[in-house]
């Protein structure tokens, strides 16, 4: 009986109602390949991401590049990893053309992905189980939402365009649960960073399959 206590009670914490939406605002136009260089940018140089952790920051930042690599790229990495590399082909600001062409003739990086993030927040009326905790979870009230807003786009480095861009919309909601009378009340165990981890996984696959050919 304890054990299907237990069961009941992971089944209702790990369900909620959720939607992502993917909104394209330039379809991706070009043929990645598996051997291309990309280069992630660090999520800390966009102001959004000051909602989540350092520690939240390099778990996204290491999943897109496991996703890269379950689907065979090789030539996938983050910005910091890179620096030291960076600066001794000379690149400093790759926001200078002259610079970020030479991320492609001087280290056969082809493709920058940048991800900002806009709206982060909860919606309704909710409780935290930490009240200190800013990312706890919240619980046992109604109405409850958790809401992040994405972008992504891919820069071709030899070009300066920008070849794909995306908004992603993350919406986690809570689990009713009847507590008689007709009335339920909410259990909602999402938090920031689960909305963004999600948007950033869809986000990053749905990118991809729009630039392969």
């Amino acid at each position: 009986m304890k054990n299907i206590c237990l069961l009941l009670f992971t089944l209702i914490v790990f369900s909620a109602c959720s939607s992502t939406k993917i909104y394209p605002r330039i379809s991706c136009h070009i043929c990645l390949a598996q051997e291309d260089g990309i280069l992630l940018l660090p999520l800390n140089w966009q102001e959004g991401f000051s909602q989540l952790t350092p520690g939240d920051h390099r778990y996204l930042e290491e999943m897109i590049v496991r996703i890269f690599q379950e689907e065979g790229f090789t030539k996938v990495d983050i910005y910091d990893n890179m620096e030291y590399e960076l600066l001794n082909a000379g690149i400093k600001d790759i926001n200078d053309p002259d610079q970020l062409a030479q991320l492609h003739l001087e280290l056969g990086i082809s493709y920058l992905i940048g991800i900002s993030l806009g709206e982060l927040a909860w919606t309704g009326n909710w409780e935290k189980i930490y009240p200190s905790d800013f990312n706890s979870p919240s619980y046992w009230d109604t109405d409850t939402q958790v809401k992040s807003n994405l972008r992504i786009a891919m820069k071709e480095t030899a070009t300066g365009n920008i070849i794909s861009e995306n908004s992603i919309e993350t919406i986690l909601g809570g689990f009713p649960i009847p507590i008689g009378d007709g009335e339920t009340i909410d259990l909602n165990s999402a938090s920031l960073f689960k909305a963004v981890r999600i948007s950033t996984r869809k986000g990053i696959k749905n990118m991809m399959k729009d630039c392969r050919c």
